[in-house]
């Protein structure tokens, strides 16, 4: 209960924050809450447990305890700022080839900031930082009827460099597709993010979005019993409803 309290206080402090830039005149300030039907796949290990998640986009709803998404995105002139969050909170369960029986719990919270510098109306580079919060429950029961189980929860913050492009098709729809790169060592190995979505103005303040969405991050730490290693892939389609604050 308190970790959601946090998240969505911070999603309250990200919208207020946005909000208040949308009332100057000079600023252009949009909303998009979004829900991705995604799969999930890749490895984790715990004080020396290991398991394999693989959850595709017809199991996730059976397994997914709690999902938010938003982006929150306001441009002036030359320059945008970008708040992106997610926050995903899974259930999994699976029998190993050796008769063993894994139960897996997996939150994976984000929070990405990224101010971008417009090199024109269509093209951006953006640097920024993405901060994770990796948790890992893992249960184990052997054929013998003996249990075990782990837990580790690791915060890490990613700097990133990444691209976006805005093509308008005509005047309802933009075709949007925004990448980025980073980790280096800093806190993941390696972490990367890839977008494509279609915009759809509805009217002058809704939209809607329909694109493609993949977060992938590679991280490691300790040996032995203090192993932790997390390296999951999470792409999906999406579906959004985006609103302009103002002006």
């Amino acid at each position: 209960m308190r970790q959601a309290h946090i998240r969505f206080g911070v999603i309250a402090m990200a919208v207020l924050a946005l909000t208040e830039s949308a009332r100057a005149d000079d600023w252009n300030t949009s909303g998009t809450l979004y829900l991705q039907f995604a799969n999930m796949d890749g490895h984790t290990e715990v004080r020396g447990r290991q398991a394999d998640v693989e959850v595709s986009s017809s199991e996730l709803l059976d397994h997914l305890d709690m999902a938010g998404m938003m982006v929150l995105r306001s441009e002036k002139e030359r320059y945008a700022l970008t708040i992106n969050a997610v926050f995903t909170g899974l259930s999994a369960d699976a029998a190993a080839a050796n008769g063993a029986f894994y139960d897996l719990d997996v939150t994976q919270d984000m929070v990405e900031l990224a101010w971008s510098w417009r090199m024109d109306e269509r093209y951006e580079l953006y640097v920024g930082g993405r901060y994770q919060s990796l948790s890992v429950d893992l249960s184990v029961k052997l054929p013998t009827g003996a249990s075990d189980a782990a837990a580790k929860t690791k915060r890490l913050f990613d700097p990133v460099l990444g691209a976006r492009a805005a093509w308008p098709l005509g005047q309802a729809f933009t075709l949007i597709a925004r990448a980025d790169v980073g980790g280096f060592g800093v806190g993941s190995d390696l972490t990367w993010s890839a977008l494509a979505a279609l915009d759809w103005g509805l009217s002058e303040n809704f939209g809607l979005v329909l694109g493609y969405r993949a977060l992938d991050t590679d991280y490691s730490d300790g040996s032995g019993e203090d192993r932790f290693k997390f390296d999951m892939l999470v792409a999906g389609p999406l579906l959004g409803l985006r609103y302009n604050f103002g002006p």
